[in-house]
This record gives structure tokens, sequence and C-alpha cells, in this order.
């Protein structure tokens, strides 16, 4: 038995990202696929042993896709490649496989748009770095590398210029931020995505290192010397005060490094792989560092899939057999979906009503409010996503994750109903009372001190907030790009419920604004960021374009919809009563059309707080804007139709979605 010496911290998470996992993925199905040799430009990823391991199995590595004999597969590694690449490439007749990671993907459709838009970009990250030299041929003629905040204190501009930056995706915010807030103060007009385009893995690791520095006498990174985020984490441990040594292969541990340490940090790079950092723990506890305690920081749940025309294993394939049918596969995650928001609400009810029966009530109407039906619209359509993206029903992280963000949509959406309705002042939803106006009259049924109304609406608020809360709890295991469409869907709902609130006390019957509401509150909260969350948790970022397309298109056909029926409808059928909207002053997308183009309508508008409702109910029907509006909901679900021709989906899902955008359009409730 070793003497003991101490003990191990070992960061979570470490080593592999998404993807890295997915490029080296994609080296071994080529092989499968197409056998060997394949070739890859550059290192696939950055590390000896993964490198090594492929060449045994048939990978070879090349510096240029020139070395590449003509019709031969070449594969591009996870660090993007630029347009001169693809064009040589091409002209070789090279049998490309792309294994550009998603993130830096992004960044190149982000630096042709600011080329487009004629913006200098200023590109910050090393200039020697695979990622910056494929990111720069993008736009090499109006591209600037900022490798430092020397060089952004340093750098000129012609005057007028019109700027841009982007960041190394392998960077992390705390390496980028003063770079950022020079350019920012230097160049007050220059935009840029920001920490939007930071890898989430990178941000993570160093935050894990620099959790396990500030309580280790000496901190290990596993990785190779090549590995930029690698190189990086030991500088981040170093910053922390705590010496610190890049480590390749445990053959590399000296034992005299850790002559005193008590406690030794341990944690890798997003491109080593698990097998060395096992080396590495067998190594320390020979030493006598037998005990070991996991620090964790994040969980991540990405998974990044391979590109499409990339055949699954037999196993892959039995295990995604039940997503085959778009229907069932739908309805078998939805039912988890509710029965994940049931579990969720009746543990919370359990602790509370031990502490005080009253504590439960705003738990109560969340629950009595997701039970009373509605459509599930936003976690159908995540659910969607996923599935067409090519997510598989195989018990995974990804699959538990959609689970999860479907109940979060949903809560989400009854914080915003509750809300709504207090704002509204809405009778009923769903057929059924609504929050405040039931609380109001459990208020006054009881004779409790105080204005019912105002302990109804009290009431509804803290159950919204509730909502809103659990909603967050639901997904607090999203991390990276998934994380960043959740937040980005939420921020970007409640801004349109302020600019629709505000239309509402102005009566300014401006369509554009109001089809901006439309948007804000149905084309992308209800359909476009939800099928991007699910896409984003089944590793497929590049179905964003197409999905947005789609879901602005159909998102304002169903709020048409939602207007016509809220001007037309049937309360027995809608469970709301008719003409809400017109007696709440609510400048909707119908009414704002049919101000500028009927006279009648404008005239009665135009009298502000003291129109008429039901002369104005009855102008908007006399106006002929139904009809109007009809066609318009047709031409709308004919865009989304095509947004989805070219797009790469999952078999069954353009029609499916096709579908969807049928049903969501033409609803009756």
């Amino acid at each position: 038995m070793p003497t003991p010496r101490g003990r191990v911290l070992l960061a979570e998470p470490r080593g592999f990202c998404a993807g890295v996992d997915r490029a080296i993925e994609i080296v071994e199905r080529a092989l499968d696929i197409h056998g060997a040799p394949v070739y890859v430009r550059k290192q696939i990823v950055h590390n000896e042993h993964v490198v090594r391991e492929l060449e045994e199995r048939g990978a070879i590595f090349v510096d240029s896709e020139n070395e590449v004999p003509e019709g031969a597969v070449c594969i591009f590694s996870a660090h993007g490649v630029s347009p001169q690449v693809r064009s040589n490439a091409a002209d070789r007749q090279l049998n490309v496989i792309d294994a550009t990671c998603p993130l830096v993907s992004k960044v190149h459709q982000e630096a042709r748009r600011f080329a487009r838009d004629e913006r200098t970009l200023l590109l910050i990250g090393h200039a020697d770095h695979e990622e910056i030299e494929g990111t720069y041929g993008e736009a090499p003629d109006r591209t600037l590398i900022v490798e430092d905040a020397e060089e952004a204190r340093k750098i000129e501009l012609p005057e007028g210029t019109r700027s841009a930056f982007l960041t190394q995706t392998t960077l992390s915010v705390d390496d980028t931020s003063e770079i950022v807030d020079i350019l920012r103060e230097r160049f007050p007009g220059i935009v840029g995505a920001g920490s939007e385009d930071i890898c989430y893995a990178s941000q993570n690791r160093q935050n894990a290192v620099k959790a396990i520095a500030a309580e280790s006498d000496f901190v290990l990174v596993v990785g190779s010397e090549n590995s930029s985020n690698s190189v990086r984490m030991v500088e981040v441990a170093e910053t922390a005060g705590t010496p610190a040594r890049l480590l390749p292969s445990v053959d590399s541990l000296d034992p005299a490094w850790l002559e005193g340490a008590e406690t030794v940090g341990v944690s890798s790079g997003a491109s080593a792989p698990e097998v060395l950092v096992e080396q590495v723990m067998a190594r320390l506890a020979e030493m006598g560092y037998g005990e070991v305690d996991a620090v964790v920081t994040a969980q991540e749940n990405v998974v990044f899939r391979p590109p499409a025309g990339l055949a699954r294993t037999t196993a892959e394939k039995d295990a995604a057999e039940p997503a085959a049918d778009p229907g069932v596969a739908t309805k078998r995650l939805l039912t988890r979906v509710s029965a994940r928001i049931e579990d969720l609400l009746a543990a919370e009810r359990k602790t509370w009503d031990d502490v005080d029966a009253r504590m439960t009530r705003p738990i109560d109407a969340i629950a009595h409010l997701v039970a009373a039906g509605g459509k599930r619209l936003r976690p159908t359509f995540c659910i969607s996503g996923y599935l067409a993206a090519g997510g598989a029903l195989d018990g995974s992280q990804a699959e538990d994750a959609v689970v999860s963000a479907g109940a979060a949509l949903e809560l989400l959406h009854a914080f915003a109903l509750i809300h709504d309705d207090v704002m509204d002042n809405a009778p009923t939803r769903r057929g059924r009372p609504t929050v405040h106006m039931k609380h109001a009259a459990v208020h006054a049924d009881q004779g409790w001190a105080g204005e019912p109304r105002r302990y109804g609406d009290g009431a509804a608020i803290i159950a919204g907030d509730l909502a809103y809360g659990y909603a967050h709890t639901a997904v607090e295991a999203l991390s990276g790009p998934a994380r960043r469409v959740w937040n980005h869907l939420g921020t970007e709902m409640i801004f349109g419920q302020q600019l629709d609130m505000s239309l509402a006390a102005e009566l300014a019957p401006d369509p554009a604004l109001a089809r901006y509401v439309a948007v804000c509150k149905s084309g992308q909260y209800t359909i476009h960021r939800p099928l991007a969350l699910g896409a984003t948790i089944a590793g497929r970022d590049d179905l964003d374009d197409a999905f947005e397309a789609y879901g602005v298109a159909a998102g304002e056909a169903f709020q048409l919809r939602d207007d016509l029926l809220d001007a037309f409808g049937d309360p027995e059928v809608t469970g709301k009563p008719a003409g809400l909207d017109i007696r709440q002053h609510k400048m909707n997308l119908l009414l704002a059309l049919a101000a500028t183009k009927d006279a009648e309508v404008a005239r009665l508008v135009a009298d502000g707080g003291d129109w008429d409702a039901d002369r104005l109910h009855e102008a908007l029907r006399a106006s002929g804007m139904r009809e109007e509006v009809e066609q318009r909901i047709e031409d709308l679900v004919a865009t989304a139709h095509k947004a989805l021709e070219n797009a790469p989906l999952a078999p069954g899902w353009r029609e499916r979605l096709k579908e969807m955008a049928v049903k969501v359009a033409y609803r009756e409730t």
C-alpha cells in the first residue's frame, strides 16, 4: 500500500466537448463506411493520442488538401477551413466530409454576414490557430486579427468605418472581455455576437480549473501542447495563484512537481480523451493520492450530431427505431413532458404543504392551468425540432434534455398566460376562471380584509412568478448553445409583451410594430425558438435558418388566427370571451391592419379611450379584413412550407412540419 500523501480534486466538466466527440465520430464512421484510407486535413482535434488511434485504424493526416489523391475522401477538421480550401477541394473532386464544430460554423456564418454588411471585421484570436485561419478566409480583404489587448489599443480604422468583432471560439469570456471592452470604447458603433460565440466547453473547463485551483497546491491539466484550450487552462490555474503543468501523457508526470503538495487538482482539455485522465489518476493513487473528490461546476448535455449522409451503426438504428414514426415519437415524448411537470409540481407541493397548507395555493394554480388542457404547442415544436434533427429515443442525455425543455416551455407558457390574464383582466382561460379572478372570488367569499381584486392580482402574480422559476429549474442542466436559445426565447417573449402593452396604451395602429409583436410572441416564442432549442439539443444548429423562416411565417399565421378567433370566434369553442382584445383596447395585428385600410375602423380607433367596443367590432366585421387576413394566412402557410423544401430533416419530418403549420394556422381554438 502506498503511503497516503493527500487527495485529488477532479474537475467536472473536463475532457471531450460535443464538437470533439462529433469530429472523432465522423472519422470513425467514415472509416466504417468508406474503408481505409480516409484523409483528414490537419489534426482532426488537437490531441496526439486521438490522432495516433485514428491512424492505426487507417486515417491519414495531411497538412493540405493538395496532398489528398483526387476523388478520395477528405475530412475537414473540427477547427474549420476557409472558402479557398473548400473551392480547392471541389476542384480536385474530393469527397469532402465536414467535421467543423457547429460553433465554429456559426462564427463563419457571422463573418460572411458582416462582410455582406460591408463592415471591417476585427477577429479576436491567435493568428496561427487553424480556426482563425479558416474564419479569416471568409473575408480576408476586410478582416484584421487582434491577438491581445495591446493590439486592440493600437489598431486604427479610417474615420467612418463600420466595424464588427468576432472571437475564436476556444477562448473564454475571461480571455476576450478586456479586448472587447477596448474595442467597444475605441469604436462605439462596433457590433458583434460577443459571448454567444464563446465555446461553452472552454468556459466551463476554465471555470472548473479556477474552482479546483482555489483549493489545490498543484494542478495538472491533461492535454496536448498544441491544444489551445488545454494550454489556457494551465494559465488560468497559475493566474489563480496555483502552480500548474500541462500533461500530454502519464509518462510526462514528474513526481518532483508534487513535493509538498497535499491536494492535487486534475482536469483535462476539451480534446483530451478520458482514458488519459484515468491513467493519471492511477499513477497519482500509486503515489499516495488515493482520496478523490469530484468538483462539479456545470452539467453538460450538449450533443452535436454528425452531418447527414454518414450512416448510423446497426445498434444506433435499433435505438432510433421508435422515432421513425413522427407522430408516435412525438406523442411518447409529450407524455413524458406532462409526467415531468406533474412530478415537479407534486414534489414542490409536498415540500411546502409540510410548512403551511396556504403555501401550496400558487402551486395548485399552476397545476390547474396546465391540467386544463391547452395545445402544448411549444413542447410539441421543441420535440419536433429534436426529432426532425435526427434526435433519437435512445435513453440518452439528449433525449432526457428535450423532455426537460418541453416541460420548461409549458411552465414558461403558464407564467405568460397567468400574467397576461392579469394585464388583460381576462375572466376565463381554457373555459375556467382565470387565476386572479378565482382568488379574488375566494377572498370575497371568505370576507377577508382588503380588496378582493388586489388579492386576486397578487395571487396570480405570485403563481406566475413561481411558474417562471419552475421553468428555469426544469432546464437548469442545459448548458452551452441550448442554454443560450432558452434564455433568448424567454427574454424575447417578455419584451414582445412589453411592446404589446405599450401599443394597447398608446392606441397606435402601426401594422409593422403589431407584426413585430406577433413575431416575438408567436413566431419566435411559439415555433421558431422551440424548434431551434430541440434541434440544438440534438446537436443540429445548422437547421436554424430554415426553422426561423418556417417559424416566423407559421407564427404570424398563428397570431392572425388568434386575432380572428378573438374577434369572431365562438366562446364555447375557444374557452374565452369573444372581442376581448377590442374591449381591452389591444392593438393586435388584425385591428392595426384594419385601421390602416378602413376609414370607419380608423375613425373609431381614433376615439382612443372612449371607443365604442361594440361599434368597433361591427366595423371590423364590415371592413372585409376577415377575408383579407384569411388570404394572408394562406400565403404565410405557403411561405412556411417553402422554408422546409431544402432543409436536411429526418425522414417523414418535412411533411409532418408542413401539417403542423396548417394546424396552427387553421385551428378553431
